[in-house]
């Protein structure tokens, strides 16, 4: 049995380092490391969402991976995309877009 270059033992299909620490991901998972900046109040607030959807998940990154999610799933839901657009639609809204830039 070779050994890695801090002496532990490795396994014969083991291609390089030593057992994943974390659970496999589903197949269509995709993992990515990601650097968020917000106020310490939603921090506060993304937090307390990840608290509630920890005891569903195996690890803390798929914790926050459901948060956001959620957040997301709940993001589209609330903004209904309009359906098609006639003529008399589309100049209502060029005349909104240009009454409010006069004010």
């Amino acid at each position: 049995m070779e050994r890695d270059r801090l002496g532990r033992r490795r396994q014969p299909d083991q291609e390089r380092g030593l057992r994943p620490l974390h659970p496999l991901l589903p197949e269509q998972w995709v993992s990515k490391a990601l650097r968020v900046a917000m106020s310490s109040e939603d921090w506060e607030r993304f937090e307390s969402i990840v608290r509630g959807v920890a005891a569903e998940c195996p690890t803390q990154a798929r914790a926050y991976g459901k948060a956001l999610a959620q957040l997301m799933e709940t993001a589209k839901a609330s903004d209904p995309s309009p359906g098609p657009l006639d003529w008399m639609d589309w100049e209502r809204q060029k005349t909104l877009r240009l009454l409010r830039r006069a004010i």
